[in-house]
């Protein structure tokens, strides 16, 4: 049965647009100064432009309006053009008058930091799924990746069990291990599996962390692909991961 969610208003990007703004709004009070033309008389004033602390609102406002806008307001501006439903079906997704079927997706990469979903498909094309503008986000990410796990793992496995090594962006699958950067951790020697989140600022960076032979090795979640098969294969080889 298809499932549907609504399109909400993401006021935490629409709030970094305002702040943008207003960040150019201050930049441009400050540059109308010499002039004597002051549209914030009450707050930049001649004085206010000769103190020393002045020089760093200057050259902090326009980087600041440019991420808030362009960074962490962008969700606004998809909002503005996306669909009101987007509809997740047993072999696809229904974006407007777009379909994107499960079985074309090569490539799923979970951005955490923006909470964006990139799903590549056979023909080179990437659909850019913004969670944040859906009622009920973590049940679309759990739907997404439900079915992504169930088109790929079956493939993956059969790659894996004919010996090859199954690419999942910075990390590979073998039968017998785990590759990263060139080195193999071997099942035997993998103690924990795990999850972590570390908050920096207004961004909260996810790692899945693994520690094997007693070293902890921290991988960042939105460099891995196929990240739901890959989870979906070490369940399979580390019932406890």
């Amino acid at each position: 049965m298809p499932i549907r969610h609504d399109k909400i208003f993401p006021r935490y990007s629409f709030y970094c647009v305002l702040g943008g703004l207003a960040a150019i709004y201050v930049f441009c009070a400050m540059m109308l100064v010499p002039i004597k033309v002051y549209i914030l008389p009450y707050l930049i004033t001649p004085d206010f432009i000769r103190h020393r602390g002045a020089i760093i609102v200057l050259f902090l406002a326009i980087p600041s309006a440019i991420y808030l806008i362009c960074w962490k307001g962008s969700d606004f501006f998809a909002w503005l053009r996306a669909p009101g439903q987007l509809t997740v079906g047993e072999r696809g997704l229904q974006l407007g008058e777009r379909t994107l079927a499960f079985a074309d997706i090569t490539r799923f990469r979970h951005r955490h930091n923006r909470n964006h979903v990139l799903l590549s498909t056979r023909d080179g094309k990437t659909l850019r799924l913004r969670l944040d503008l859906w009622d009920e986000p973590d049940a679309l990410l759990a739907e997404v990746e439900e079915a992504v796990g169930d088109v790929m793992t079956h493939d993956v496995e059969r790659r894996v069990h004919a010996g090859e090594t199954v690419k999942f962006g910075v990390l590979g699958l073998q039968a017998e291990g785990l590759v990263h950067k060139g080195q193999l951790i071997a099942w035997s020697s993998i103690d924990t599996i795990r999850t972590q989140a570390d908050e920096e600022g207004m961004d909260v960076d996810e790692h899945l962390v693994i520690v094997a032979d007693g070293k902890a090795r921290k991988i960042d979640r939105s460099k891995i692909d196929n990240e739901p098969v890959l989870l979906a294969c070490l369940m399979q080889r580390l019932p406890a991961a």
